[in-house]
């Protein structure tokens, strides 16, 4: 028992010292810009953020919600994994557009809520049917659909926006072998025309 509590309290350390960072770096320093607050006032930012999210929690699994927390974790993990496709074409797509990502991130927030305030929140279910214990919609758990979900926003939104500079993405992505020789080619055609 006690390694096990040892794991979860490392992980748990982590995710919300990950949490802190993202919230101070990514939502405040961006708002505000970043010469608005000094180091010491941006720890304290994230510190506080972190006492409100573990309070939250917190409030959460001691029975705010008449579930078990066993359920929100299967909640938390339908997030996550909801959420790969974005992970994993931000490394291996190339056609990947912002506004696909932050289009597959709504999607995928309204669908997760949607079928968690009909399982949590509801007593009645209006999307799916509680079955031997668990929820499911249609025979399936939600994280199928929300998984198609953030697979279709993603795909059909990074298709039908402006495609990011070939720089920007080679920055992240490099070009394939082929690809490589080619826009080489490309650039000393251009650099010969020009100085012709």
């Amino acid at each position: 028992v006690a390694g096990i509590m040892a794991a979860i309290m490392s992980s748990l350390d982590s995710q919300f010292v990950c949490l802190g960072t993202m919230f101070t770096n990514d939502i405040v320093a961006h708002a505000f810009g970043e010469e608005r607050f000094r180091d010491r006032q941006m720890v304290w930012l994230a510190r506080g953020f972190v006492i409100v999210v573990v309070i939250l929690a917190y409030l959460l699994s001691m029975g705010l919600l008449e579930t078990s927390v066993f359920d929100l974790g299967v909640w938390c993990f339908t997030g996550f994994a909801s959420l790969f496709p974005l992970a994993f074409a931000a490394v291996y797509w190339r056609g990947v557009t912002r506004a696909g990502a932050i289009s597959c991130l709504l999607v995928t927030a309204l669908v997760w809520l949607a079928f968690f305030i009909d399982d949590i929140l509801l007593t009645e279910h209006v999307l799916g049917t509680a079955h031997h214990g668990e929820y499911l919609v249609m025979g399936m758990m939600p994280v199928a659909f929300i998984f198609l979900a953030s697979v279709a926003s993603l795909v059909g939104v990074s298709l039908i926006t402006q495609p990011l500079p070939r720089q920007t993405v080679e920055k992240f992505i490099p070009p394939k072998a082929g690809e490589a020789a080619t826009a080489a080619d490309a650039q000393t055609a251009t650099a010969q025309g020009s100085s012709a």
